[in-house]
Formats: structure tokens, C-alpha cells, sequence
């Protein structure tokens, strides 16, 4: 019987203190994961469009995505996917094959074509794109909005609330 206490007694707190404990990370998946997982629970995707050696990127990753707030809204509401901007991979979307058509020996300075595609936008009249970048896709995958460059965690929380259900 003091067996079975003290075996209690050292097993309690795993069960106490592991139930309603808030995860410290963004849970990333793959994009591949992402979509199939999306559609399968009519949930929306988030990407983290980053580059190698990008400072903005940095900060945004070690700053703002590790903010309680900030990791709990994209958890709780999103797949979220973490990309580089130069990736090789082939990426799907809207039945068309993205690539990044570099050689190899310097595809990793040029950005991937999916990327441009989805995070590209317009001032003064000119096509723009930056790291780091979030775009935010429906559970179809179709694009829904986008947030262009470094973002603190409170412009970050406000900005992503409107597309929370």
C-alpha cells in the first residue's frame, strides 16, 4: 500500500501539470501536411515566408514568434508553415508547378517563384517583395491576405485577428 502511494505521489504531477499547459512553440508543419490538413478540418494555412541571413527574419522568428500570445492565436487557428523564400522544392498551386528556376549554384540567392506569386505586392506603381512575409490561405488554399516585413507581436495579434474565424 505505501508502494502504491508513494508510485502516486511521483506520477500526480505529470498529470496536473501537463493538462491545459500552453505550448511554447509554433507547431510547423509542412506545407504538404498543411494543405491536407486544412482541407480536411476546415482550418486556414499560414506561411512564414524567411531567408537565410535576413535580420528582419531573425528578429521576427526569436521576437515575435515567440511570444506566448502570438504562438497560442496561430496554434489555435491555423497550420502553420515555415518556408524559405529560396527553397528548390517544386511547390503546387492553382495547378500550376512553382519552382525556383536558378541553377543550383546560385538558386539559393534567388527567390523561389511560388513565393513571388503569393507574397509580391505593388507601390508606386511597382512590384515589391520582402522578407520576412506572412500569407494567410483558406482551407482551399486560396490566398487570403498577406503581412509584408517584420512585424512586432502587437501589430502582428491585430492584424491577424481579421482573418480568424
Amino acid at each position: 500500500m505505501r508502494t502504491l502511494a508513494i508510485l502516486l505521489l511521483a506520477i500526480t504531477p505529470l498529470f496536473v501539470f501537463s493538462q491545459g499547459s500552453t505550448n511554447s512553440e509554433i507547431n510547423w508543419i509542412s506545407l504538404k501536411e498543411a494543405k491536407g490538413l486544412a482541407k480536411k478540418h476546415n482550418q486556414k494555412i499560414l506561411i512564414f515566408f524567411y531567408k537565410k541571413n535576413c535580420p528582419y527574419c531573425e528578429q521576427m522568428k526569436k521576437e515575435t514568434l515567440r511570444n506566448p500570445n502570438v504562438i497560442d492565436i496561430i496554434n489555435r487557428n491555423f497550420f502553420a508553415v515555415r518556408l524559405d523564400s529560396r527553397t528548390k522544392d517544386t511547390i503546387y498551386y492553382n495547378n500550376i508547378a512553382y519552382s525556383n528556376q536558378q541553377p543550383i549554384e546560385h538558386g539559393y540567392t534567388w527567390r523561389h517563384d511560388f513565393y513571388f506569386e503569393v507574397a509580391a505586392y505593388t507601390r508606386n506603381g511597382t512590384s515589391q517583395i520582402t522578407t520576412p512575409t506572412i500569407v494567410l490561405f483558406n482551407n482551399k488554399f486560396q490566398k487570403i491576405g498577406a503581412m509584408h516585413g517584420n512585424h512586432p507581436k502587437e501589430l502582428l495579434l491585430r492584424k491577424i485577428q481579421q482573418y480568424i474565424k
